[in-house]
């Protein structure tokens, strides 16, 4: 499981109430004719089967069974009870989905990037002091033991929520002696790995990146490449650790 300290974490909100995101599913306005539900807006959150809904004019016991146009976002889906509900209702889905959503508008960074220690203070970006930083790295006496004194470390991977539509995302770690480290930089990546769409639509999929700490600059974080076409669902939580055990 991810640590509880929610600095180590790259992907995900990285607040006091918890650093894995727990996102309220709310449509903005529906309808339900017989079976079928017409998500028109959506406000929050994404929806898929298994959940169930409630709002008002909806039955009991109502939820999911299958999707039709849509698949996390606006469209059709169908449910197990039928039911007529008036235009412009306003319809949530339980349970909340959980991480953060990625890769809906197509390649991107991950949310947060975390600093390894002075000499930076930790204010401003995520600070894990358990890491001997840049700095550190150039002192004639040894840095501290890495984690657990040669502990593995590497980037986790939490698939939240499945993910649909793409072929693929290649996660490529990527550090820097300044903020905003690119993958496409100097010595970038340090570390890589694809998923396929088969292995990204499995929820409570846990993945792992092997990660050289020698090649570990001030800053990290890591760059999403999406192939084929963009997810309009799929939710994930990654964050910077030792190895624990039943990752993939």
């Amino acid at each position: 499981m991810p640590q509880t300290d929610a600095l180590l974490y790259v992907h995900g909100t990285g607040t006091s109430t918890g650093p894995i995101t727990s996102t309220a599913n709310v449509v903005g306005s529906g309808s339900q004719t017989g079976t079928i539900l017409t998500v028109t807006t959506v406000t929050s959150g994404q929806f898929g089967v298994g959940q169930v809904v409630s709002g008002t004019g909806v039955l009991a016991n109502t939820y999911i069974t299958a999707n039709g146009t849509g698949t996390g976002n606006i469209g059709t889906y169908t449910v197990s009870t039928s039911s007529t509900v008036s235009p412009a209702t306003v319809f949530t889905m339980s349970p909340n989905t959980l991480g953060d959503s990625f890769g809906t508008a197509g390649s991107q960074y991950s949310n947060l990037e975390i600093a390894f220690g002075a000499p930076h203070s930790g204010l401003t970006y995520p600070y894990l002091p358990a890491f001997p930083s840049l700095t550190e790295k150039t002192y004639t006496f040894p840095p501290e033991v890495v984690g657990q004194g040669g502990t593995d470390w590497g980037l986790h991977l939490l698939i939240e929520g499945a993910f649909n539509n793409l072929t693929s995302i290649n996660f490529e770690v990527c550090t820097s002696a300044t903020t905003a480290a690119t993958y496409n930089s100097s010595g970038n990546p340090i570390a890589a790995r694809t998923l396929s769409l088969a292995q990204l639509g499995v929820a409570g999929a846990h993945y792992y990146i092997p990660i050289s700490g020698a090649a570990v600059l001030e800053f990290l974080r890591f760059y999403g490449a999406v192939t084929g076409t963009n997810p309009t669902s799929g939710t994930l939580a990654a964050w910077f650790g030792p190895r624990v055990g039943g990752e993939q």
